[in-house]
């Protein structure tokens, strides 16, 4: 664990670890190798794209997302004593934040639901909440351990989302804090459109508090829902969304934007064809000097176990055992319209491609469909939200705190990147060069865990601190 206030300089001073450098290349080839952007007017999905999703819990919108608890747990008074139990061994074996896990935030009855959990976060409706957490009868320090305790059944790999290695990033309204007004989204009150947060398999979100007086829900979109949708009446948008000419900002870095698609999709296991896995074997432009395909391949598992498992929507027991689904291919989605745009805080430079009118019209028609299939959910002083990252988008409204009130009660989060290296979906190679500056290695960079809130936000203002490893310059807020 770092304790260090010094501001990081890298070592290698590009966005991205040094043995992504060929698939950086290949991506900046793109604009070489098409003088025109090419327009989509097909009435089909791309080849070898499904026609339609089969029905799956992951395919949900207002009237068939499940009515009842079956996504929502509900802590115990029994299962809180667990964690009183688990924070008290934490605290006196003085186990660092970084070995936090599992093993050594044993909870014994919680523990088998939080895994429940995990398997529909990934192959079911891909969404959890968690309530009951009396975060007022804690310490900042104590909340931090229990946020890693619980997360942990999720996903034990923490993405940093800073250049300073920061792996907890706290959200709140900087201007009722006494601190000037700030533009970046993770520090304002402004409402969000639906996007993703750009590099994360899974989303955890803690909220300690929420707005004081009114505001900060968030609505849910599934992604499959969206896609069949668009399959049925608007395939061409499906080819915009997957072409590999989407470019995006690296915020002042070298290079000044990579490319790749916003849409993916993964088929079922063993039907990727013969194609894909003799490019594969051939490793171009993909390898590090060790021969493994990503960087820090024991921790960012390309390819890992692939479940078929489904959580029963109608089943809240610990003991219960998933059901087997048939094997379906998925559909991913990784986008930030600001980092495609341009925002108030990081304007879209000069040197970086625009949009195409299609590409605009394609990101508009997102967002509408976005908001008719979405679900909204305002979170609760101690609740948690587990959101798959990759099939669910997600967006903020406007939030409220009044200045009379006290600063304890106004909306305050705590966000992590979590990957789950059993469970997680196999990573496009598009997407590789974004996880691998989050889930990857970059030398000299230790593990970070914030837990004063008001300092560091005060070490950023100074410069100490930047916000470029989570995408978007880290600024996609909850």
């Amino acid at each position: 664990m770092s304790t260090t206030a010094a501001p990081y300089v890298p070592l290698y001073g590009d966005y991205y670890p040094r043995e992504l450098e060929g698939l950086l290349k290949k991506s900046r080839e793109v604009y070489k190798n098409i003088p025109e952007r090419l327009d989509y007017p097909e009435k089909t999905v791309p080849k070898g794209w499904p026609s339609s999703l089969p029905p799956s819990r992951m395919i949900w919108d207002p009237e068939t997302f499940p009515t009842d608890s079956s996504h929502i747990i509900e802590i115990t008074g029994p299962e809180l004593l667990e964690i009183n139990s688990a924070l008290s061994v934490i605290k006196d074996l003085s186990i660092p934040h970084s070995e936090i896990n599992k093993s050594t935030f044993s909870l014994p009855t919680l523990g088998p639901r939080l895994d429940a959990a995990c398997q529909s976060v990934h192959f079911g409706l891909g969404i959890c909440f968690v309530n009951g957490i009396p975060v007022e009868k804690y310490t900042a320090e104590e909340n931090v351990c229990i946020m890693l305790g619980i997360s942990s059944y999720f996903g034990e790999t923490r993405g940093r989302q800073r250049d300073d290695g920061a792996r907890l990033i706290h959200i709140f309204h900087a201007l009722t804090r006494g601190f000037p007004a700030n533009l970046s989204p993770i520090f304002n009150n402004h409402a969000q459109v639906f996007h993703n947060d750009m590099t994360t398999d899974i989303l955890c979100m803690y909220c300690l508090s929420p707005a004081s007086t009114s505001g900060g829900s968030n609505s849910y979109a599934s992604l499959h829902k969206i896609y069949n949708y668009l399959a049925e009446h608007n395939p061409d948008v499906i080819h915009t969304l997957a072409a590999p000419d989407w470019p995006f900002d690296t915020y002042g870095y070298n290079p000044p934007f990579h490319t790749r698609p916003l849409l993916f999709y993964t088929p079922p296991e063993g039907e990727e064809g013969e194609e894909q896995e003799d490019e594969d074997e051939k490793g171009e432009d993909s390898g590090s000097e060790d021969g493994e395909r990503t960087p820090r391949a024991s921790i960012l598992n390309l390819s890992p176990s692939s479940s078929t498992t489904d959580l029963p929507s109608s089943s809240s027991s610990s003991s219960s055992s998933p059901e087997p689904t048939p094997k379906i291919g998925r559909i991913l989605g990784s986008l930030s319209p600001r980092q495609l745009s341009g925002s108030k805080v990081h304007p879209r430079p000069s040197g970086i491609p625009a949009l195409t009118p299609r590409q605009q019209s394609a990101l508009t028609l997102l967002e509408s469909l976005c908001q008719k299939f979405s679900i909204t959910h305002t979170l609760s002083r101690g609740s948690f939200v587990f959101l798959n990252n990759l099939s669910v988008l997600h967006n903020r409204g406007p939030y409220f705190d009044d200045p009379e009130i006290p600063v304890e009660k106004h909306r305050d989060l705590i966000r992590m990147f979590l990957r789950n290296e059993e469970l997680a979906w196999t990573t496009p190679k598009e997407l590789w060069l974004d996880w691998g500056r989050v889930f990857g290695e970059f030398d000299g960079v230790e593990e970070r865990w914030v837990v004063d809130k008001e300092k560091d936000y005060r070490d950023q203002q100074r410069g100490m601190t930047n916000y470029t490893a989570g995408g978007e310059g880290g600024d996609d807020a909850y």
